[in-house]
């Protein structure tokens, strides 16, 4: 018997519709950058994991959005919340790093079905623990009850967590691949574990 292939689209993930929907809804915010010049222009076309605002003086402010995606369904099966914390904290901070910025900064947007005071103290903790590793601030966030929108495996437990983080690059260090060529050296790290995507 031959194996079965997985494939994104059989686990529910369209990758082309996903493409085709970005296109549509880039339409309409890349007529956005033209509405600041010089101090507040964008430095990069969409489509790198964070962006670049330039915020005069040869300065950028990175700019990325990130959640922590479908490990949240694994951490409402083991009851443990405080990891979820960390990786939203590394997924946004690792896109800042990927155009070359140094990460300053983050704000969380926490949807909950129910405000669970044990929920948001475990990924309080997590937050924490993520920002004191990144050596970053968490200044404010969001959260909002919609219960109606937001489904999980826990009765009463169900929550998504994205952030927004910044960090800081000079303009003529930005970091988005160019320059690259056959004999560079790859670096890999090990994991330490399960980690978001």
């Amino acid at each position: 018997m031959q194996e079965e292939k997985l494939s994104y689209k059989k686990v529910g993930v369209d990758v082309e519709k996903e493409d085709l929907s970005l296109e549509k809804l880039k339409k309409w915010t890349e007529k956005t950058f033209n509405l600041r010049e010089k101090q507040g222009s964008v430095k990069l076309e969409i489509g790198y994991f964070a962006n670049i605002i330039d915020i005069g003086f040869g300065r950028g402010l990175a700019i990325s959005t990130d959640g922590v995606g479908t490990k949240i369904l694994i951490a409402q099966l083991m009851g443990k919340y405080d990891t979820v914390g960390i990786d939203c904290v590394a997924m946004n901070v690792n896109d800042i790093l990927c155009v070359g910025a140094e990460p300053i900064s983050m704000v969380d947007y926490l949807a909950v079905a129910n405000p669970e005071p044990e929920l948001l103290e475990q990924i309080g903790k997590g937050l924490y623990e993520g920002a004191k590793a990144a050596r970053i601030n968490i200044p404010g966030g969001e959260i909002a009850q919609v219960r109606e929108m937001i489904k999980g495996e826990k009765k009463g437990y169900e929550f998504d967590l994205v952030g927004t983080a910044v960090g800081l690059v000079e303009l003529d260090k930005i970091i988005i691949g160019k320059g690259i060529k056959e004999k560079d050296v790859i670096v890999g790290f090990a994991s330490s574990g399960l980690h978001s995507n």
